[in-house]
């Protein structure tokens, strides 16, 4: 068996990649080359690594053609954000593979009515993002249903991991945040801090991609999130910071 992980050098890739070599798989990288995984592994030596700008060759009209002459079984797309991108892997791939895995993200259910929320629940996305990712999802199922196309959507909620910080209680990437936590000093979360986050690591995700690959008959046509088992408030996540520090909450 042969898989090939698009975007296989990233955040998911990095932990996915050994997981399906460990499995006994042939397996092969789509990257620009422009970065190393995050983990440094032996492993990695039994990897092919393919060179490809997909953006350039999307252009061309040729990139689903050079990913189906890989004849791979499984393919995992890791790096599409725009439906055409997975309808030229739709057309390429079909009957060719027998699994095809698309990386979507929770971002695509937009405003939540229901926290946590649930796979099945109407989407409401706003954002290119968002709007972009629930409408491939939306096409792939809809390839399931109407073509037997072998698909399954993963949604990730908000990756941390080596190489990419956590999203502080104020909403951003700013590590200096976590220093007036921890010094008890004023923070300033927006919107009463009721917004959400729903962390979860990246080995994490690779797990529900690599068990999606091994119960493949249950995961076709389905989209699966993979999250923590509860989403957090930014007020929440601060007031558990301040007292892992011993300090009074101050935002």
């Amino acid at each position: 068996m042969k898989a090939v992980i698009i975007g296989g050098c990233g955040h998911i890739g990095t932990y996915l990649t050994p997981k399906l070599v460990e499995y006994g798989y042939e397996t092969a990288v789509i990257s620009r080359g422009a970065s190393e995984p995050y983990v440094k592994s032996g492993i990695w030596n039994w990897v092919e690594k393919i060179t490809m700008d997909r953006a350039e060759l999307e252009k061309e009209g040729v990139f689903g053609k050079k990913v189906a002459g890989l004849g791979a079984d499984v393919v995992v797309d890791l790096i599409a954000y725009l439906p055409g991108s997975a309808a030229d892997m739709v057309d390429n791939l079909k009957g060719n593979v027998s699994h095809y895995l698309y990386c979507s993200s929770i971002w695509a259910h937009g405003e939540a009515s229901v926290v946590p929320a649930q796979e099945n629940i109407p989407r409401r996305p706003f954002g290119d993002y968002g709007i972009n990712k629930a409408n491939s999802e939306a096409y792939l199922h809809g390839q399931y249903q109407k073509n037997d196309f072998p698909e399954t959507v993963v949604m990730p909620g908000h990756i941390t991991g080596p190489g990419w910080n956590v999203i502080n209680p104020c909403g951003n990437f700013d590590p200096q945040v976590f220093g007036k936590i921890g010094r008890g000093e004023k923070i300033y979360i927006a919107n009463f801090g009721m917004e959400c986050l729903h962390h979860v690591h990246a080995d994490d995700v690779a797990q529900v991609f690599m068990n999606s690959i091994l119960w493949r008959n249950q995961a076709l046509g389905e989209s699966f999130h993979a999250v923590a088992k509860e989403a957090v408030t930014m007020r929440g996540i601060a007031e558990k910071m301040y007292k892992w520090f011993g300090k009074e909450p101050n935002f």
